[in-house]
């Protein structure tokens, strides 16, 4: 039995390659938490295209592979971190770039707008930018605590990143990360290009990996 077999859904979309695409209400995407939070099968991928989320699952098999597409209602659809944590940056970075909001998401904090962006939400319905605030990193508790801040701007030559350490002794307590530093928007650049311009821009999008992700490109492409 397939994954999009077990989850009710409205459509199959033609022309998506190599898995099947299906369009659910939010009784499938119910399902489809359902089936992560049991454990029978794995979250291979969350993201946004306003006004939709997306998600894919993988089975057992390799080969048993869903993909499934929600119409977000008033730029809404339910959380997946709710009941199946590991969903939880990934519902940040959509909320960021989308400005789709899952509903009881156990952390609404921003993930990739750090507050230093021109605009808001700038793959969805754009706004003008936030105001930077303070972020609130997680509590801990305890006694003979400290805190060690390390980043964004490191001594050698990897790419930036905040790292914020709990630590009694030699113990760490808690180690919280905030990335996004260096999000280039490769997404959005590449709206309206040609196949060989967003190749490059595939290519830029990591110094030290450019042939993954221009190699990753050509093989969606």
């Amino acid at each position: 039995m397939t994954l999009l077999s077990r989850i009710t859904h409205t459509d199959v979309a033609e022309r998506h390659h190599p898995w099947q695409r299906a369009v659910v209400a939010e009784a499938g995407w119910q399902q489809a938490i359902d089936q992560l939070a049991t454990g029978r099968c794995s979250l291979l991928g969350l993201w946004g295209d306003a006004p939709e989320v997306h998600m894919a699952l993988l089975g057992e098999e390799s080969s048993n592979v869903a993909v499934i597409s929600y119409t977000c209602k008033s730029g809404k659809y339910p959380s997946v971190a709710a009941r199946h944590p590991p969903a939880i940056r990934l519902e940040r970075a959509i909320r960021d770039l989308f400005g789709l909001d899952a509903v009881d998401a156990p952390d609404a904090r921003p993930w990739l707008d750090l507050g230093f962006w021109n605009v808001r939400y700038p793959l969805g319905k754009t706004g003008p930018a936030r105001e930077p605030v303070p972020y609130n990193f997680l509590p801990t508790e305890g006694e003979g605590l400290h805190q060690i801040p390390v980043g964004p701007v490191h001594a050698g030559i990897i790419e930036p990143g905040h790292f914020r350490f709990t630590a009694n002794g030699e113990h760490v307590v808690r180690l919280e990360q905030r990335l996004g530093w260096v999000h280039k928007g490769i997404e959005a650049l590449m709206r309206g290009c040609t196949l060989e311009e967003a190749a490059k821009l595939a290519s830029r999008t990591s110094g030290d990996s450019t042939v993954a992700y221009a190699f990753a490109f050509s093989q969606a492409a």
